[in-house]
C-alpha cells in the first residue's frame, strides 16, 4: 500500500480532459479489498460552495493478478521410460 500524498488528493475532470471518464458503477460496490486495486476516482468542481463530487473513475479498480502463476496448466509429469525385454 502507497502512503504517497499525490495519490490522495482529488483527480478533476476539468484538469484532466485527455482521460476517459467511467462510470461508478462499472465496479461492484461490495468488493473485497486485498483482491482489487485502489483506481482513481474522477470528481467534478461545484461552482460557488467550492466543493467537490465523484462522477466517476479515471482508472476503474481491477481485480488483482493473484494466482497467475499456474495460467499454462500443470506441468507434464516427467515419466522414466521402461523398456520391454524381448525374449
Amino acid at each position: 500500500m502507497s502512503h504517497n500524498y499525490a495519490e490522495r488528493q482529488h483527480r478533476y475532470v476539468e484538469d484532466e480532459p485527455h482521460l476517459k471518464v467511467y462510470p461508478l458503477n462499472c465496479v461492484p460496490g461490495l468488493r473485497s479489498k486485498g483482491s482489487w486495486t485502489n483506481g482513481v476516482k474522477a470528481y467534478e468542481k461545484i461552482t460557488g460552495s467550492g466543493g467537490s463530487r465523484c462522477v466517476g473513475w479515471f482508472f476503474p479498480p481491477r481485480i488483482r493478478n493473484k494466482g497467475h502463476h499456474n495460467r499454462k496448466g500443470p506441468k507434464p509429469s516427467r515419466s522414466i521410460p521402461t523398456y520391454e525385454e524381448e525374449e
